[in-house]
């Protein structure tokens, strides 16, 4: 089956033909930036959920298909590229504001924009990743937007995130006598400690650590997460492209910003928060988060783990994802 052929099945697959359903695709302006967003569902009436992505600039749309079909018979599902990242990176000319609060800002306004085009009075942020950044500052800073917040391996200190990573990967690679692994890793030295954090000491930090299922729970690679999105409907070659573009644009200005990004003291909210951890998480590991989870209030809080799951539970566990934002935020967002 060529790749043609299997995006035109896939395309098929995610068609949603019945009269009340939503499916629109349209760049928006955020932030004096145009920035692609898509919005689907089942039934148009549906509560919304926005989904802010990782990365930074790795847009969740390409590999949707995969797993978000089920949520949108339950939720009006918005997801947008955000600035400089996928399709939005082909109108992200000169220089672009790249500081976390300006992504902050973005939301904020994608979200207003929402409640003007879907008539709604409150969305749910659902973040993944270094979206988990972006969604918790907008449910402290705007929980009037909000009928609840979603983590999915949020971060909430970027060095302890990288020690305790680094931690995993020392441990495991000794276990397995992985001689080059335990080179490559002793070589970088004290982790994070005082030196630069550079890329290229995170990346091996990062390889090590997902070989031994830190990104998906018992595989070496996460192929079929990254292949994915070559996939999708949404997205031609061209497309696809971009999205390496937009690393390369993003990664330098935002890296430092996220490393340095502390929350442990962010503890009061005024939004339901849903914490979604997988148990074997070492991209960004659970031990800071729950620590923190611990100390924090708000209306309510709830966790789910997911214990056969890494850093992408929807993909590894995609009927648990569902089933627990349909028992566990649904009800905030039809209250």
């Amino acid at each position: 089956m060529s790749d043609e052929t299997g995006r035109a099945v896939i395309a098929d697959l995610c068609r949603i033909p019945n009269p009340d359903a939503i499916d629109r695709t349209e760049f928006v302006e955020l932030g004096s930036v145009s920035q692609f967003v898509s919005i689907r569902g089942r039934r148009a009436t549906n509560p919304v959920l926005i989904v802010c992505h990782g990365g930074p600039a790795l847009p969740s749309l390409p590999s949707s298909w995969i797993w978000q079909r089920a949520v949108e018979d339950y939720f009006t599902v918005v997801n947008y590229d955000q600035r400089a990242s996928g399709k939005s990176a082909a109108r992200a000319g000169g220089e672009i504001d790249l500081s976390i609060d300006r992504y902050v800002d973005d939301l904020i306004e994608l979200i207003a924009w929402v409640q003007n085009e879907l008539g709604v009075r409150k969305v749910g942020v659902l973040g993944h990743s270094w979206g988990t950044i972006i969604g918790l500052l907008v449910a402290e800073r705007r929980p009037d937007l909000l009928w609840g917040y979603v983590e999915v391996g949020q971060v909430i200190s970027g060095v302890e995130n990288e020690a305790e990573s680094f931690q995993f990967a020392v441990r495991s690679a000794t276990a397995d006598r992985n001689a080059e692994a335990v080179a490559e890793l002793q070589a970088l030295g004290e982790y994070p400690g005082a030196q630069p954090l550079t890329t290229e000491r995170i990346l091996t930090c990062r390889r090590w650590a997902q070989h031994y299922g830190g990104l998906s729970a018992y595989r070496s690679d996460s192929a079929y997460f990254m292949e994915s999105q070559d996939l999708s409907s949404y997205y031609t070659d061209e497309d696809l492209g971009l999205i390496g573009v937009g690393q390369q644009v993003t990664m330098p200005q935002v890296l430092p910003e996220l490393l340095s990004f502390d929350a442990r003291e962010r503890t009061a909210f005024e939004v339901p928060l849903l914490q979604f951890l997988g148990r074997h998480d070492w991209t960004t590991p659970t031990a800071p988060v729950t620590r923190w989870f611990e100390r924090v209030t708000a209306p309510s809080k709830d966790v789910v783990w997911f214990e056969d799951s890494a850093h992408l539970c929807m993909f590894e566990e995609p009927g648990k994802f569902v089933v627990s934002l349909v028992n566990l935020a649904l009800p905030h967002a039809v209250a």
